[in-house]
């Protein structure tokens, strides 16, 4: 069985001081019946966000749930344990099904049925005397309140439209901890532009047997860009606040396909500068980011579906020419609370800290990595990278064709970085010998980069994970019929789409991989 990585566990302890139940009542015992009232900390989904995003791993997840339910952090009812392998496969229902939660799309009692079916069905193993069952009791009755808003019951409310389209609201209200419906909350409901405008007022609401249920025409262009639906609901002298994101995109063109993305690709960003760079996208796939070395700025963009450029809406950018000149890449940390700027005129990685994760509108200066402080002779760098944990950094250069590794002390903080060593860069020149960017596999076991020489990808397996050194040479994939003049590449989470930013067409083409993470399997559409 695997260990819990010493990270996640630091977090359990130190967040874990007092145990919280999870209780529930079936008369039946089948997960489909409506369960009792129940408890879970918030901070709960935040780790089963990281799982549903593949930051953990399924044996991190599984072997996080056995810690805290054996040290009593979580208190099951008594539970018929099954049989298991120890393999901890999960059906990929399940990890769905946290990712939902995580979001607020589903209730509360989903995601502990999806517990309560894991210990069921024996993927995760339980010693019955660590089921402490006379611990084991139902919440009191608190006078108090719970909010959905737009989850996962309704549909229509998607979180993007367009000009001229219905944009779907739906409230419910509940009892404390989502308990029965409840009626008697005193509801206001606004629609508020990303510049912080009222865009449109509910006004005052009320919800019959727990719902409320509306929906309005998008009227102009003046709501294009990011939006927020802010519902803020009082009961009994308390009061909650619930902020839903959503887009609004031009009325031309199909609307994204409900089942796929297909079209704009190649994706133009001609119109934003001529001298494109670098991309990332955030870690749900819902945003992107471009870099122009004519401006000197980072371009913000919203995805009407995950890693999908099908009407892909500017909404915002960021200048980083106080601090370079000659941008050639751009990084986030997997929080989207960072943002890392590789310069060449700086030959340095500049760290900005965003106060609201993957916004870059609200960027600052924090600190630099100076990358000629070392022996390793980077005067042209290209691109950086991280592994999950942010205490490696590596750093692709075409001056000396290499990629060179730094660890940082303090994870994700570039002030803290420190060159390992010749003896652990790792040279691509034998492949290409104009290096322009670079990506890895989201487990470490890959290494990716692009040339600008003969515009391929190359493809790498590293038999340690994130340690270049170990890295062997696997196969290439040519794009020249595509771009000639390449700047970086990225994939999507799951490893099924590659994208390649170009200087050739100031574009961003899409390539589809038939086996994820298999270049020998890419093709264009």
């Amino acid at each position: 069985m695997a260990y819990l990585p010493v990270s996640l566990l630091t977090i359990l302890v130190i967040i874990s001081t007092t145990p919280f139940v999870l209780s529930y009542e079936s008369t039946t015992g089948t997960l489909n019946q409506p369960l009792g009232d129940f408890t879970i900390p918030s901070w709960i989904k935040n780790t089963a966000g990281w799982w549903a995003s593949d930051i953990i791993d399924d044996n991190s997840f599984v072997t996080g749930i056995q810690w805290m339910i054996s040290n009593n952090v979580i208190v099951l009812p008594p539970t018929e344990q099954g049989e298991g392998d120890g393999e901890n496969i999960i059906p990929n229902w399940i990890k769905n099904t946290a990712g939902w939660w995580a979001d607020d799309q589903i209730h509360d009692i989903t995601f502990v049925s999806a517990i309560k079916y894991l210990v069921g069905e024996g993927i995760i193993i339980i010693k019955q005397q660590d089921i402490v069952e006379e611990e084991y009791m139902e919440t009191e009755q608190v006078k108090e309140f719970d909010m959905l808003v737009n989850d996962g019951s309704c549909k229509e409310c998607v979180n993007w439209g367009y000009v001229g389209s219905e944009y779907f609201i739906k409230i419910e209200t509940f009892e404390e901890y989502r308990g029965n419906t409840l009626d008697g909350v005193t509801i206001n409901a606004k629609i508020i532009s990303r510049d912080g405008g009222l865009m449109h007022d509910f006004g005052l609401l009320t919800t019959e047997d727990g719902i409320y249920t509306n929906q309005i025409i998008i009227p102009n262009m003046d709501w294009f860009g990011d939006n927020i639906l802010s519902v803020t609901g009082e009961y009994n002298g308390i009061e909650k606040t619930i902020e839903k994101e959503f887009a609004v995109f031009s009325s031309h063109g199909s609307k994204p396909s409900s089942t796929g993305c297909q079209g704009t690709n190649p994706f133009s960003v001609a119109d934003k500068d001529g001298t494109t760079t670098g991309m990332r996208f955030s870690s749900d796939g819902n945003r992107m980011y471009v870099l122009g070395n004519d401006n000197d700025t980072v371009y913000q963009y919203t995805l009407p579906k995950k890693y999908c450029l099908d009407h892909a809406g500017f909404n915002r950018s960021f200048s980083v020419t106080a601090k370079e000149t000659l941008p050639q890449d751009v990084a986030f940390n997997s929080a989207g609370t960072k943002m890392f700027i590789v310069g060449e005129t700086g030959k340095d990685i500049t760290e900005y800290t965003l106060s609201k994760s993957w916004d870059i509108a609200t960027a600052t200066y924090a600190d630099e990595c100076d990358l000629t402080a070392d022996s390793s002779g980077i005067t042209k760098p290209r691109a950086v990278d991280f592994n999950s944990a942010g205490t490696k950094m590596r750093v692709l250069s075409s001056n000396t064709d290499d990629v060179h590794e730094y660890n940082l002390t303090t994870p994700y903080d570039v002030s803290t970085c420190a060159f390992v060593g010749a003896s652990e860069d790792f040279s691509v020149n034998a492949k290409d010998g104009n290096p322009r960017g670079m990506a890895f596999k989201s487990d470490g076991t890959k290494m990716f980069f692009v040339g600008g020489t003969n515009d391929k990808i190359h493809e790498y397996t590293l038999s340690t994970a994130y340690d270049v050194s170990t890295a062997t040479y696997v196969d290439a994939f040519s794009i020249s019929n595509e771009e000639t003049g390449p700047g970086e590449l990225e994939f999507s989470s799951d490893g099924k789409s590659m994208f390649i930013i170009g200087q050739a067409g100031d574009e961003i083409n899409q390539y589809y991989l038939t086996t994820a993470w298999d270049i020998s399997t890419a093709y264009h559409r």
